[in-house]
């Protein structure tokens, strides 16, 4: 099988949860014995290349504003800038060519958010077979997430519904669709995504997660740590979580908080004083769960996956999250008693409190997380696709 993978970047560009999944799952796909290629934008000229086995098929940057340096221009900026990606017949033109030059059996595509959705049309005009993988909201809004301003977009803005048009209108061209959680694919499809497709022509596939399961917590003779891991981002649910650390006092805890905020966390100090909290900026994840006790997990929006969930129940962390979108459905299928609703600060608080009370809380015995293990283990995610690949040709 000649496999080929489009994503709007890779490694060693802007390596998020999206490109870190890309290239899990096509690694272990080369490993397998397929042809692999991965086609992604670069900033700067770089030639054709193996990286563990995997062909990286390097197409040259055309949008006005590369990806890292969007997010520093003006809102009407970035709305021109997007309407010239979701238009680019060159970066369309350039991957014809690729496809002509690799000649896959199956496109799998990921994050369009910096791509054209004519280079869909590109490999069905070539009769080459799609599957698409739901990481983000790219689809349906021009910011990824479905979330502004603090709260979700519903309804959608009047800017993502016309910018996300001629995405709707090609993703007619995708055979078969997958969604990194329940959730994110049942968003789509309320939005009338994908009607074209059958039922069993979509599909959900947790994330693969290359973690050693063996590394058990022990847990510290100390006051409960708890900690939070990523972006501090309101969607992130950093404001929930030191509300609720201001209900709860100075007690027999403390709270890390691991990650950084993109315009600096000064603001967020200075809720935090007279508490215990200490900001730790960027962290090794590993690291960091080797520290703490509880891993929280407040989000406030549907967030498709949470990685840092399953980092941490494979370090033996049990993590207290929200009850939506992808982390809900992982905690889930661990233990359901440690969801609380989202944005509630009193639920929050007042389960953090009880763990606080009873002490060093049970770990989670490895069955508990058998589940997820499981359905995140590389080579079940990698055969998972392979179904999907073999009923698509």
């Amino acid at each position: 099988m000649r496999l080929l993978h489009l994503t709007s970047v890779y490694a060693p560009y802007g390596i998020g949860g999206a490109e870190r999944v890309v290239q899990t799952l096509a690694e272990a796909q080369a490993a397998d014995g397929w042809t692999v290629g991965v086609a992604h934008l670069v900033p700067k000229p770089v030639l054709h290349h193996q990286l563990n086995g995997v062909d990286v098929l390097p197409l040259a940057h055309r949008n006005p504003l590369w990806i890292e340096d969007s997010g520093r221009r003006s809102g009407p900026v970035r709305k021109v800038n997007k309407i010239a990606t979701i238009h680019n017949i060159f970066t369309a033109t350039d991957f014809a060519t690729l496809l002509d030059s690799f000649r896959p059996n199956i496109l799998h595509t990921h994050s369009m958010a910096e791509l054209t959705p004519w280079m869909w049309t590109a490999a069905q005009r070539r009769s080459i077979p799609i599957v698409h993988t739901l990481h983000d909201f790219d689809l349906m809004c021009i910011r990824t997430t479905l979330f502004k301003d603090g709260r979700a977009c519903v309804p959608r803005h009047l800017s993502c519904m016309l910018l996300s048009g001629m995405k709707a209108t090609c993703h007619r061209a995708i055979a078969q669709v997958v969604g990194v959680s329940r959730s994110i694919l049942d968003i789509h499809r309320q939005h009338g995504l994908f009607a074209h497709l059958s039922a069993t022509a979509q599909h959900v596939i947790w994330n693969p997660v290359s973690e050693d399961w063996s590394n058990r917590h022990v847990g510290h003779n100390r006051n409960i740590t708890f900690g939070f891991l990523g972006r501090l981002v309101p969607e992130k649910g950093i404001d929930i979580l030191l509300d609720a650390c201001r209900r709860l006092g100075p007690g027999a805890w403390q709270l890390r908080i691991g990650g950084l905020a993109p315009a600096g966390d000064a603001s967020l100090r200075a809720r935090a004083a007279g508490l215990p909290i200490r900001f730790d900026g960027y962290v090794r994840p590993s690291t960091f769960l080797s520290q703490i006790d509880v891993l929280l997990a407040p989000t406030i929006w549907s967030e498709p996956f949470g990685l840092a969930i399953v980092e941490a129940f494979a370090a033996g962390v049990p993590v207290l999250g929200s009850d939506l979108g992808g982390v809900g459905e992982i905690i889930r299928a661990v233990d359901p008693s440690w969801l609380v609703p989202p944005g509630d600060v009193v639920a929050l608080a007042t389960r953090m409190a009880d763990i606080i009370a009873t002490g060093r809380v049970r770990l989670p015995a490895l069955g508990d997380v058998a589940e997820v293990r499981r359905r995140t283990d590389v080579a079940y995610v990698r055969d998972g696709y392979r179904a999907v690949y073999e009923r698509t040709i």
